[in-house]
């Protein structure tokens, strides 16, 4: 059997590689989330709840901490992120919801002030936790473990025609 030695980029290839994926998943997060985010709540007031945000700030919060996981996912799954990497930024994601309804279930914070996080104020705080998740998976975000190979083959076969023959 042969035996492929994983990629060691230089460490300013490094930097740069975490870097991007950082970006390229807060972007994600941060304009798709936005968009759902508009949707959504455009879908509630037709639906005769214009200010779902203050009647319910919990299930506000905790649907735009689902609303803003849907498009990172998303991009993850694009870039071909493995379903363990993409379960925990979901996860971090997810988090951030639950400690915010959380700190007002406990009164830390008032249900008004809950209310603000359930728009693009949630995005900032979704973004914070993403580093940590990351830096403890940094051999994968920087390069260091040849996720990028993979992604790029991935990438590739999505839009490669596919044979009748042919498995992937």
């Amino acid at each position: 059997m042969d035996s492929i030695e994983a990629p060691n980029p230089r460490l300013a290839r490094q930097v740069w590689n975490f870097a991007r994926h950082f970006f390229e998943m807060c972007i994600a997060m941060c304009v798709g989330g936005s968009i759902l985010m508009a949707a959504a709540f455009g879908i509630a007031t037709q639906l005769g709840r214009p200010a779902l945000r203050e009647e319910a700030p919990g299930l506000a919060v905790l649907a735009t901490a689902v609303i803003y996981t849907l498009p990172m996912v998303a991009w993850m799954l694009f870039r071909g992120m493995d379903g363990r990497a993409t379960a925990e930024m979901a996860a971090a994601t997810l988090a951030v919801g639950v400690v915010l309804v959380g700190l007002a279930a406990l009164g830390v914070m008032t249900t008004n002030d809950l209310s603000t996080w359930a728009s693009a104020a949630f995005c900032g705080p979704a973004c914070v936790v993403m580093l940590p998740v990351m830096l403890l998976r940094r051999d994968m975000y920087s390069g260091r473990a040849g996720h990028h190979q993979r992604s790029a083959r991935g990438a590739a076969s999505l839009t490669e025609p596919r044979s009748p023959g042919r498995v992937s």
